[in-house]
């Protein structure tokens, strides 16, 4: 059923590039020196290989991104001492309102409200066999930004999971989902990032409350060789807390579920 729905996704993408008034898709890589895995005692290193496309038409964006993930050795997978590889991806489509109802709709502050849906998958082959699908469906406000773009929007948002460790799937309550990315101009780069704040969903596979979980990544890209040559390079920090809900202060290993990292980045926009 996942497979279906990620492929469904993916034709729909293909037929928003199709119709595109416009479109960037890149390649990109970035290497994490201090991320957290739940149950893992040290800071995990993580080389990170990723695939985006994002394009606009005449009713709103698709935006479609992919993880390709290598842990270090001390985030084994299942089947041996080497690090545990993982893929994670998702889908996100936008429409205007103002372009759906022909009317400007922008709340009195915002250059235009639009209705978001979006679809998550992923795995990894560690023991504990995590396998995500979430969707979340909601609204963004454009903030009126002079240059580049800063959206901020609301989801509901649902996900089903497997935890291995125990043998069984896992179905987490409804939860409410704030969001913010941004793109802005600054200097020579840019200035960009996002933030996710996800609300406790219920138990986890363990019968343990899950807390709010909160995601933050930022960054600062630079043309290498000139703005026409499609390369980018620059520099990050991500922050993690209570990491896949799970709580920071009980995780019977400690601080295994945040972590602060830095991060080097390359990107080559076809």
């Amino acid at each position: 059923m996942k497979t279906k729905i990620s492929l469904i996704a993916l034709a729909v993408l293909s037929l928003g590039a199709q119709a595109a008034d416009w479109s960037d898709t890149s390649v990109g890589y970035r290497y994490a020196s201090q991320q957290s895995e739940p149950g893992v005692s040290d800071s995990v290193s993580k080389n990170i290989l990723s695939v985006t496309h994002v394009s606009g038409d005449k009713l709103g964006t698709n935006f479609f991104t992919i993880d390709l993930l290598k842990s270090g050795s001390n985030d084994p997978s299942a089947s041996g001492p080497s690090g545990a590889q993982e893929w994670y991806g998702f889908y996100k489509r936008s429409f205007s309102l103002t372009a759906l109802s022909g009317q400007p709709v922008t709340l009195g502050f915002a250059k235009d409200v639009s209705l978001t849906a979006r679809v998550d998958a992923g795995a990894k082959n560690t023991a504990f066999a995590p396998s995500p699908f979430k969707v979340r469906l909601g609204a963004s406000a454009a903030m009126p930004v002079s240059a580049g773009f800063w959206d901020v929007g609301v989801d509901l948002y649902k996900e089903k999971n497997h935890n291995g460790l125990v043998g069984k799937d896992v179905t987490f309550d409804t939860a409410v989902a704030l969001t913010s990315a941004w793109a802005i101009p600054a200097g020579p780069g840019t200035f960009g990032g996002f933030i996710d704040i996800v609300g406790p969903k219920g138990k986890d596979g363990f019968g343990d409350k899950t807390k709010t979980e909160v995601l933050a990544r930022g960054t600062y890209m630079f043309d290498v060789a000139g703005p026409k040559s499609g390369l980018k390079a620059g520099v990050g920090v991500e922050y993690w807390s209570n990491k896949f809900g799970c709580n920071n202060s009980t995780s019977f290993v400690k601080n295994s579920c945040k972590a602060t990292t830095p991060l080097l980045l390359v990107e080559y926009h076809l």
